[in-house]
């Protein structure tokens, strides 16, 4: 095993990624096999990259898990793969911590036998969200199933494994690497079909959750960076400004040069919205609301931490949506 703190580096390092078929873990799988020998972890959605070797995993079942280990030896496992649906945790919170949690903990501890490194990918929503701007040392507030289960695999991680790195992501945006539309993505299209349909009902986004968004491609360049060096502990990875999703929405409209008024602002708790957001298409897409899911409010991140030592810039989202959409715009925004 050689394993460099350089990013760039040691070519004979394995990497065992989970979720390799998903938004993130397509970018993080792509990236790796640019310079490592990979291996990406698929459950529903087989898939083909250069260089990686796919195998077929169920989070349900941590002993086969186990035995893909046993059977590619990584040096480095980013475990990244999650029954993510926030909604869908909560009607199945036994399925969610058999998943999310018990899964993670038989990782950590095949990790921990067999001096392996783990970088675990977890998420902003650990917070309750009514101070924002959260650092590694602020506690944990978990309001959700979902929240719930990802606290306490952070705990199973840390407790079982000693070389390993919690990453808690912002919500990311940007375009995945399979033919499968993901958030933001969805939001593009119906953007798009709005804006050439001449269709005048504009799309609902709400302006009182805030998050300290990220590009997808930005935070896999983050987190593969981190993989390589000997950093243990909480890691905050997000980008550099806190916003919320109207905001967010006006960035993208200018980033595709549509006009800003195909996205009308509108609040979380507006009960009006409740009511709308049913029908609307960007609502299911990039809202993911469900009526009884509790969301915080702000769970911007305090990334100080991560930019002291990271030769990875965390991005702005101007700076991140410029990478995404370098030339795409059709015309000035009108806002």
């Amino acid at each position: 095993m050689v394993i460099s703190g350089e990013y760039g580096r040691a070519q004979m390092t394995k990497i065992f990624i989970t979720g390799a078929s998903g938004f993130l873990g397509g970018h993080l799988t792509k990236l790796s096999a640019e310079k490592y020998n990979t291996v990406g972890a698929y459950h529903s959605y087989k898939f083909d990259i250069p260089n990686v070797k796919s195998v077929y995993s169920d989070l349900s079942k941590p002993k086969l898990l186990v035995e893909l280990f046993n059977s590619y030896k990584p040096d480095i496992i980013i475990h990244n793969a999650a029954y993510p649906n926030p909604d869908k945790c909560e009607e199945n919170p036994d399925l969610a911590f058999k998943i999310n949690t018990e899964s993670t903990g038989a990782i950590a501890k095949w990790a921990e036998r067999n001096n392996r490194r783990l970088i675990f990918i977890s998420t902003d929503m650990v917070f309750d969200g009514r101070k924002g701007n959260y650092s590694e040392e602020d506690p944990v507030g978990p309001l959700s199933t979902y929240a719930k289960t990802k606290v306490e695999a952070e705990k199973l991680v840390l407790d079982k494994c000693k070389n390993a790195v919690v990453c808690r992501i912002a919500l990311m945006y940007g375009r995945g690497v399979f033919p499968r539309q993901y958030g933001s993505e969805w939001l593009e299209r119906v953007l798009k079909e709005k804006y050439s349909s001449k269709i005048e009902e504009p799309i609902l986004l709400f302006s009182d959750q805030y998050r300290s968004m990220i590009s997808v491609n930005n935070s896999a360049r983050a987190i593969m960076e981190v993989a390589l060096t000997d950093y243990c502990g909480i890691l905050h990875l997000g980008g550099s400004e806190r916003i919320n999703r109207y905001e967010f929405g006006e960035k993208l409209c200018d980033a595709l040069g549509l006009p800003q008024s195909l996205i009308r602002e509108t609040k979380y708790d507006d009960l009006t919205f409740r009511r709308l957001i049913q029908k609307n298409p960007a609502g299911k897409a990039f809202g993911r609301l469900g009526r009884n899911t509790p969301r915080p409010k702000d769970v911007s991140l305090n990334i100080s931490r991560a930019s002291s030592f990271l030769k990875t810039k965390l991005l702005n989202v101007d700076d991140g949506l410029e990478e995404i959409y370098p030339s795409e715009g059709l015309e000035p925004s009108e806002g």
